[in-house]
């Protein structure tokens, strides 16, 4: 499925990519998507970058195949900070 990773998400304004132990190169998989997407080892600084562009109205799909060590909920919480 990473290979077809990039075509899915074409239509994205915005992609941020948690990659810790995927087993393979979430960067590369996504490198045709240019700056529109990143990567991002770390729970805290994939959490702080959402956070940094998101805007008041803005839709932030999580899409995943695990709990991600609480991301759903780290990430409302930090949104609730925003001013």
């Amino acid at each position: 499925m990473k290979d077809q990773l990039a075509g899915s998400l074409k239509d994205a304004q915005r992609v941020f990519c948690y990659s810790a132990d995927l087993g393979w190169d979430a960067a590369g998989a996504l490198r045709s998507l240019g700056a529109t997407a990143t990567t991002h080892a770390d729970l805290g600084q994939l959490v702080e970058a959402i956070a940094a562009e998101a805007k008041p109205g803005d839709h932030i799909l999580v899409m995943s195949n695990g709990g991600f060590g609480g991301l759903h909920d780290t990430l409302l919480d930090r949104l609730r900070l925003a001013p």
